[in-house]
């Protein structure tokens, strides 16, 4: 797992509540991704989004970005 970017779990909720995916696409309120982000991602970081905020959440959430940005 990456080490986390960001060290304030209230960021991972904004986040995560925004209607706007990391790509810069509409995604719902709630979602971590849009649907064209999240179906790029392989399953098991797919299933790591659904852990909670402290618990793991921020760890997927990072994983994530740097799979789809190439980083």
């Amino acid at each position: 797992m990456p080490e986390l970017k960001i060290a304030d779990p209230g960021w991972y909720a904004s986040e995560l509540d925004s209607e706007e995916c990391q790509c810069g696409r509409t995604k719902k309120s709630r979602m971590s991704f849009c649907y064209t982000c999240y179906k790029s991602l392989p399953p098991d970081i797919q299933r790591a989004l659904y852990a909670l905020i402290g618990s793991g959440y921020e760890e997927a959430y990072e994983e994530a970005v740097a799979c789809l940005t190439g980083a």
